[in-house]
């Protein structure tokens, strides 16, 4: 028998319908394997910490990251269905592996099960820096923090012995303190950073300095550079001048000394009498001299090679001009002289 042309018509839409069918039911299936529908299956309890700012789809990246949801394509179409992304407080919030996107999304519009408030460590903060922002920023009192560092009731493993402060062994970050927290764990959690980010770059690499002499060091890079780029160059004029037994007169050692933060210093400055006035006294200061973040500690184990002893502001936005010699370092401390910033 022969298909007149509308019965062609008619088989092709017939084919074509059921095409759109076998596509729709492949879809809805691929869409329910990737958790956008169907029953959760939920696992193991896990903690998700959204930060302020945070946008609906880096919320969904960050429940995919954590195995919360199986895909953020999942959660992108239970955005789109059912709404509600622009409402998810920051907070922490206790869920399970093994959701659905619309369980996960609905769980969150419920509001965090925990509030906390955000708090910004500066890198090559002071100790003294630390308890100023916890006792303007939290619930946790500045005496209170400042008893605590002082007590000896946290203390680092990269501490030696005789060392009784923690100074440069917090580390300089942004955290999310809880109203449950209290000054001793909140700096267990910073002592406890700084030794993780510590081992990630292995402080014990460097032959002939310990763990904590690295910090040091790495604290004193910390406060001289302004460019990330410049730091091993830093570091790398820091292990010259100690291998050589020459004064570092890195002029951040003074300000510590004087306890106080500011740009410049005076003749009468630079001649304070200090341990930690490297330029008075040959090798390390006592302690480090600030919180160093981890492009200094990276910089710190990883110094530029080559025999660089000098360095001096360069230009008005902080580069350094980094030299071999006297006299370069003679012309290159004139043309600093001669900036007007």
């Amino acid at each position: 028998m022969t298909l007149t042309t509308r019965g062609k018509l008619v088989a092709a839409l017939a084919v074509l319908a059921g095409l759109a069918l076998v596509a729709a039911a492949a879809g809805y299936l691929y869409l329910r394997s990737i958790g956008t529908f169907g029953t959760s299956e939920p696992g193991r309890p896990i903690e998700i910490v959204i930060p302020e700012g945070a946008s609906a789809i880096e919320i969904g990246q960050m429940l995919e990251s954590k195995g919360v949801i199986e895909s953020t394509l999942a959660w992108r179409v239970a955005l789109f269905l059912e709404g509600g992304g622009e409402n998810i407080e920051a907070g922490r919030y206790d869920l399970f592996t093994g959701l659905t996107a619309p369980d996960a999304l609905g769980l969150l519009a419920e509001g965090a099960t925990v509030d906390f408030v955000t708090v910004t460590f500066p890198e090559g903060s002071w100790l003294e820096d630390f308890a100023r922002i916890v006792g303007r920023d939290t619930h946790i009192s500045r005496s209170d923090f400042t008893a605590v560092l002082e007590s000896g009731e946290v203390t680092s493993e990269l501490q030696p012995n005789g060392v009784d402060t923690l100074e440069g062994l917090l580390f300089p970050s942004t955290y999310q303190v809880i109203a449950e927290d209290t000054a001793a764990t909140l700096l267990q959690r910073l002592v406890t950073e700084l030794e993780r980010q510590a081992e990630s770059v292995d402080l014990t690499q460097m032959e002939g300095y310990t763990p904590y002499e690295v910090v040091i060091v790495a604290s004193m890079v910390e406060a001289e550079a302004k460019v990330n780029s410049e730091r091993p160059k830093i570091a790398s004029v820091i292990y010259n001048r100690l291998e050589v037994g020459e004064k570092l007169g890195i002029d951040a050692t003074v300000l510590y000394a004087l306890g106080e933060h500011r740009e410049s210093l005076t003749t009468s400055d630079l001649a304070v009498d200090s341990p930690y006035n490297t330029r008075l006294y040959a090798g390390l200061p006592p302690t480090p001299i600030g919180a160093p973040g981890i492009e200094s500690l990276r910089a710190a184990v990883d110094p530029a090679p080559g025999d660089l002893f000098f360095f001096v502001v360069a230009d008005c936005e902080g580069h350094h001009a980094f030299s071999e010699t006297a006299a370069q370092f003679a012309r290159d401390k004139a043309a600093y002289e001669a900036l007007e910033c």
